[in-house]
């Protein structure tokens, strides 16, 4: 099936320096339907409406490019939120996810998109331009519940906390496991929960662990590692230096050089659910701070990380 692409004459307003986007859709349908775009390096908003997001689940964004999902008919598409350029994906009925991820940039002819189902260990995936979606079971030793894209690969982590490669060759998910020490569990003591996110910085893989307090919601501590693929280790690292993380629950995420985007080095960003507020952690003094940044609206959805490609 080829690619439908149209465009639109809506767009993001582009940020000033290249940092994300936070995104929050007012939940109302139709005409009616607002987003409120939150600036994170200048701590303003903008409230606008792009038809495209509106009535439409925002799913991730990867490489510049919105997956989204409208819950009604199920439509799938992708979206440039710059551009405005849209690619329509193959129906798809919404369902429980663990973590959603685009292989590469739509101008990649290998380019994919795979989700990983909560409820039962299986994958759904297509490329660009096939007729329907492809279910793939996985094994408990395939089955990840977190991935990102680093240096062109895929990367996921299991629940037993190994590193696995992922790719699509032919009609199927290739599923590889790196050989690599399983990643950290924690430190901290007093820790029930733990929630741990892939993030690519530079080429570079890391590993954010969020230590829960108790049964609660509360943070106890942040702890960051990186794949050391030299030695297929897992190390400790104190400093992101002049970078910050920014941490997605089921989508990919993003890390930002301060010095470009005018954020708060060295500090991830993170959202919890069902909450709209936006959390800090600075790494450098383990202390972490929040802020509401948009007005508050009985009926906000949860807010979404944008990240623009120029």
């Amino acid at each position: 099936m080829p690619m439908a692409v149209t465009r639109s004459h809506f767009s993001l307003p582009p940020p000033p320096l290249p940092c994300p986007w936070l995104v929050f859709n007012d939940g109302e349908h139709g005409k009616y339907s607002t987003q409120t775009f939150f600036n994170t390096s200048q701590d303003t908003y903008v409230m606008g409406r792009i038809p495209e997001l509106c009535d439409n689940m925002i799913i991730t964004c990867s490489h510049g490019w919105l997956v989204l999902l409208d819950l009604e008919s199920d439509d799938c598409f992708l979206l440039n939120p710059v551009s405005m350029e849209k690619i329509m994906l193959p129906p798809l009925q919404y369902f429980q996810f663990f973590c959603c991820i685009l292989s590469s940039p739509p101008t990649d002819p290998n380019c994919a998109l795979i989700f990983v189902c909560r409820e039962k260990s299986s994958a759904m995936f297509c490329r660009l331009g096939d007729g329907k979606w492809t279910e793939q079971h996985l094994r408990s030793a395939e089955y990840f519940i977190c991935a990102t894209v680093s240096g062109g690969k895929i990367y996921g982590l299991t629940i037993d906390r190994t590193l696995l490669m992922v790719d699509v060759v032919g009609s199927n998910l290739v599923v590889t496991q790196l050989g690599s020490e399983k990643a950290p569990g924690t430190s901290i003591p007093g820790t029930s929960r733990l929630a741990r996110n892939l993030v690519d910085s530079c080429g570079e893989l890391f590993l954010v662990i969020k230590s829960y307090l108790g049964m609660t919601m509360k943070i106890r501590d942040i702890e960051v590692y990186k794949m050391d693929f030299s030695r297929l280790l897992w190390t400790k690292v104190d400093s992101l230096g002049d970078r910050a993380f920014f941490l997605c629950i089921t989508g990919n995420c993003f890390s930002c050089s301060a010095a470009e985007s005018g954020i708060k080095h060295n500090s991830i960003y993170y959202l919890e659910g069902n909450d709209r507020d936006l959390y800090v952690f600075d790494l450098e003094n383990y202390s972490i701070s929040f802020s509401t940044p948009c007005p508050l609206r009985s009926n906000w959805l949860q807010p979404k990380w944008i990240m623009p490609i120029l």
